[in-house]
């Protein structure tokens, strides 16, 4: 599943701030940055990264939301850990809850508006989200984790990592995800959402099978020639 940049670059402008750091990021380590700006893996197990920074103020009622080609089907798990290299986070998150899910539509914000589709949401499109509760923490620093992981020595901006082990199994055409919240300053209400040129997608590489596996398969392909080579000759 890709998006359109064309989309990406137009949602990008309603979703960004003044900020080096969006105020939502998406990271996978070790995964690639792509043409149409996704960190993407085909692993079907990698470690993902939520970075939140609140600019001072909390960011409430996170969610994530993963994609998936309707009609197919498979599972997503997903396990807190700790965030590791380029940047160590001391904390880990609370296992996530199930939110909303749907299919052809697209995912709402708190204050009722969608979240932009950008090639993915909408028709031949499911998905499913998870709670990932609030962003109060300051214990980790962030920078700006596109195109590349930031230099370490170059981070100044403490906000918050919720990293997470995800596992797939089917969606043969992988999974995207996306992240979305909103921010109480004073008495003011902001819902945001990563911008897309910060989102991720993973999975979509059919597992190998184990030699035990392939030393059946075989097996059963031998018996199945010694069997017509019987029947030639009776």
């Amino acid at each position: 599943m890709k998006k359109l940049i064309l989309a990406a670059a137009a949602a990008l402008m309603f979703s960004t701030s003044a900020f080096a750091e969006p105020v939502l990021q998406l990271y996978i380590p070790g995964a690639t940055y792509d043409s149409t700006e996704t960190w993407v893996t085909t692993s079907n197990s990698f470690t993902l990264w939520v970075l939140g920074w609140g600019n001072k103020e909390p960011i409430t009622n996170v969610f994530l939301s993963a994609a998936f080609k309707t009609g197919e089907t498979g599972t997503i798990t997903l396990t807190p850990t700790t965030a590791a290299s380029p940047v160590i986070d001391p904390s880990t998150p609370s296992a996530p809850t199930v939110g909303p899910s749907g299919v052809g539509d697209q995912p709402v914000l708190g204050d009722g508006s969608l979240l932009p589709s950008h090639g993915i949401y909408g028709a031949g499109t499911s998905w499913v989200s998870f709670g990932l509760g609030d962003f109060t923490l300051t214990d980790s620093m962030i920078g700006d984790f596109s195109v590349t992981a930031p230099d370490l020595s170059t981070l100044s901006t403490p906000g918050q990592i919720n990293a997470y082990t995800v596992d797939i199994t089917g969606y043969a055409s992988g999974v995207h995800f996306d992240a979305y919240d909103h921010i109480l300053s004073g008495n003011h209400v902001s819902y945001l959402f990563a911008p897309f040129s910060h989102d991720a997608e993973g999975g979509g590489n059919p597992p190998v099978p184990e030699p035990g596996t392939i030393v059946l398969l075989g097996a059963g392909f031998l018996g199945l020639a010694i069997y017509g080579k019987r029947r030639q000759r009776s």
